[in-house]
């Protein structure tokens, strides 16, 4: 018995798509894909002083490939809010941030860990001028962690402080 060609071509793809694997999982994310993992957590922070700076909670997302940042500075409104994407780039072999805030400021930094605190580092434009920015986040012994952004506005000749702040776990309860 002979089949149509038309239906000859139909059982040849059912039969093959019958075989075929279901798609590949994706790889499993690297070890550094975990660096930052310090930084998950509901945060009260203060300025190095004691003085409220603003909340932060930070989440794991897309399955442990990266954080989201959601942060309200204080006092509330003239601090603003804003929201950071973070994650390990792993063609790139390096941690990229993409930060913006309530008022509109935008920052993409780059880098990754450094003696056991995370480094990132950029340079933008505001309002003409030029700025290079660099944050490092420290894990401190007692489970807090430091912020500290630098900026300097002279390729990199001095550096001064853009926000020191000290995240200490929200009391839950």
């Amino acid at each position: 018995m002979k089949l149509p060609l038309g239906l000859l071509a139909l059982c040849t793809v059912l039969m093959a798509s019958a075989q075929t694997t279901p798609p590949a999982s994706p790889p499993p994310l690297p070890p550094e894909a975990h660096q930052f993992d310090f930084w998950i957590g509901e945060w009260d922070v203060t300025t190095p002083d004691g003085k409220p700076a603003g909340a932060s909670r930070i989440e794991s997302i897309a399955n442990g490939a990266g954080l989201l940042e959601n942060w309200t500075g204080y006092p509330v409104p003239t601090a603003g809010d804003g929201k950071s994407l973070n994650t390990y780039n792993r063609a790139r072999k390096q941690w990229q941030q993409f930060w913006v805030g309530s008022g509109g400021g935008v920052l993409e930094l780059s880098g990754g860990l450094v003696d056991g605190n995370m480094v990132l580092a950029g340079e933008h434009d505001v309002r003409g001028q030029h700025f290079m920015e660099k944050i490092t986040w420290t894990p401190n012994p007692d489970g807090s962690v430091r912020q500290h952004w630098e900026q300097s506005r002279d390729g990199g000749k001095t550096w001064t402080d853009a926000f020191d702040g000290i995240y200490r776990k929200k009391v839950q309860g």
